[in-house]
């Protein structure tokens, strides 16, 4: 079809009376926006009493999308084993459900990029109940095909226990740094008292049994500078 245009081009040329000449003048722009951009990220919504944390959190968890709200839904104080069975009484309200945020950084021309959490601010009654986890994970992928993106390598960083490495104190609220893509989890839930085995951040205290019924909300920023 596109030889079969060409000719038909050239005789319509050939038969058209010749003309004086002309010209055209084309202007051209271009832009560069930086070298990193966050592409749009992933939510799911975990049962937490029946995942496990070597499995893999796409098939066990709901994907929401790009959506962007933590509905942690009723608050409940008994606590359930894997199976959802009741084994009695948690000694506190906690969500049954915690969300998985995740993060898919690009970079490019050597840039560097920075992907953190501002301060987060919820009410009063939940403020310090609400637990943030960073995860890199080395096993992630970018399709279900694809080969898993490997470890950190010696210049990047990730606010993550499950690799223990630190982060600097001006760092705040880090959850990686990097120079190229990297996938990165943001867990959050409002979990009960840590059982055998388990710890919670310092200053974290669990949602009373004493809270006055109601609705209780919160904002989470997560940002991502270049470096």
């Amino acid at each position: 079809m596109r030889f079969l245009a060409i000719i038909v081009a050239v005789v319509m040329m050939l038969a058209m009376p010749l003309v004086a000449r002309a010209d055209i003048s084309l202007s051209a722009t271009a832009s560069v926006t930086g070298g990193t951009a966050l592409g749009p990220h992933a939510l799911l919504k975990c049962t937490g009493y029946s995942y496990s944390k070597t499995g893999d959190p796409w098939a066990q968890c709901t994907n929401l999308g790009t959506s962007t709200a933590l509905a942690f839904g009723s608050l409940t104080p008994r606590l359930k084993d894997s199976g959802g069975n009741d084994i009695g009484a948690a000694g506190c309200f906690y969500g049954e459900y915690f969300f998985i945020v995740y993060l898919f950084p690009d970079a490019w021309g050597g840039k560097g990029y920075q992907l953190q959490q501002n301060a987060a601010t919820f009410s009063t009654e939940i403020n310090t109940s609400v637990v943030r986890t960073a995860v890199y994970s080395s096993d992630d992928k970018y399709s279900a095909s694809g080969s898993a993106q490997g470890a950190l390598n010696a210049t990047e960083l990730a606010d993550n226990p499950q690799i223990n490495v630190g982060y600097l104190a001006k760092d705040f609220g880090l959850i990686l740094k990097a120079k190229r893509p990297r996938i990165v989890r943001a867990e959050y839930g409002i979990p009960p008292y840590p059982g055998t085995g388990d710890s919670r951040p310092t200053g974290w205290a669990p949602v009373s049994l004493t809270t006055a019924a109601g609705d209780y909300s919160g904002a989470i920023t997560l940002s991502m500078t270049e470096w």
